[in-house]
């Protein structure tokens, strides 16, 4: 059987197998890749009207972009290069974003 979210869940994927089972787990981790996969369309079909009604601007969204590349963009140095586990990575990579985020802004 193909298994897409094994190799897109990693070791999430196998907990969903360990807890439902073989069968139930494969069509859980596939319905969560296809459920993502629908939001991120209807999303894009329908940016138009996210972006007039959010009450969010252009300017808010490039700023909550910019952090989020950097936060992956950290998050992969501290986890891959420098061998922090996961969660340390995320919040040390986040943590460090918000203060580039700061100093660029506040000092400019």
């Amino acid at each position: 059987m193909f298994d897409l979210a094994s190799t897109l869940l990693g070791s999430f994927q196998d907990d969903l197998v360990s807890v439902f089972g073989d069968s139930f787990g494969w069509f859980v981790g596939h319905a969560i890749l296809l459920v993502t996969l629908v939001a991120l369309v209807v999303a894009i079909r329908e940016r138009d009207h996210v972006i007039n009604h959010s009450g969010i601007g252009r300017s808010e969204a490039l700023d909550f972009g910019a952090f989020l590349l950097l936060t992956l963009a950290l998050f992969f140095f501290y986890g891959s290069v420098s061998g922090f586990a996961f969660g340390p990575s995320l919040a040390v990579g986040a943590a460090s974003a918000l203060f580039l985020r700061w100093v660029v802004t506040i000092l400019g």
